[in-house]
């Protein structure tokens, strides 16, 4: 008698959670869809793209540019850089019709020669050991050079190409 009088108690609470936790996921959903409009309707005032461009240094290496090779542009995105390194490094996005290996460097400083590169688009401070930098950037379609511009990093092959579609 006491075994059906545990199990029947159980069963009672277990259809209360049950009644409990339907009724907690209705509104949940409701303001759910909620969001979801107001994402729609944010989404509609502007092209569709990447909402954030992840940018890692040297994390692949110590001179390495990890980021996406391309990715849908026209639009402002965030931008988010981080350096893993012990060494400084910074972040540079230019538009150029150079290619990506052909940039000209400064021989006084081993830098790259910005003014005959192209435009600079972005450009981050010098970054320390993880430190992070967060910016904006609107990118039309096309192609551009990530590059770090401390002297030398570019030539020890701190470089990639994005391509916007």
């Amino acid at each position: 008698m006491l075994l059906k009088a545990r199990v029947l108690i159980v069963s009672l609470l277990l259809v209360a959670l049950m009644a409990c936790g339907s009724e907690s996921t209705e509104p949940a959903e409701s303001s759910s869809s909620t969001s979801s409009s107001e994402t729609t309707a944010v989404s509609a005032a502007q092209p569709a793209c990447d909402a954030e461009l992840k940018v890692e240094l040297a994390n692949d290496g110590p001179y390495a540019i990890t980021a996406p090779e391309s990715f849908q542009g026209n639009c402002e995105m965030t931008l988010d850089i981080k350096n893993y390194a012990v060494l400084v490094h910074n972040f540079r996005i230019l538009k150029t019709s150079l290619a990506l290996d052909a940039l000209p460097i400064d021989e006084a400083t081993a830098m790259v020669d910005i003014e005959a590169a192209g435009e600079i688009l972005y450009s981050s401070g010098d970054l320390e050991q993880d430190a992070t930098e967060t910016g904006t950037v609107s990118l039309d379609s096309g192609e551009y050079v990530l590059f770090c511009n401390i002297a030398g990093h570019y030539q020890l092959g701190m470089v990639k190409s994005l391509t916007v579609n």
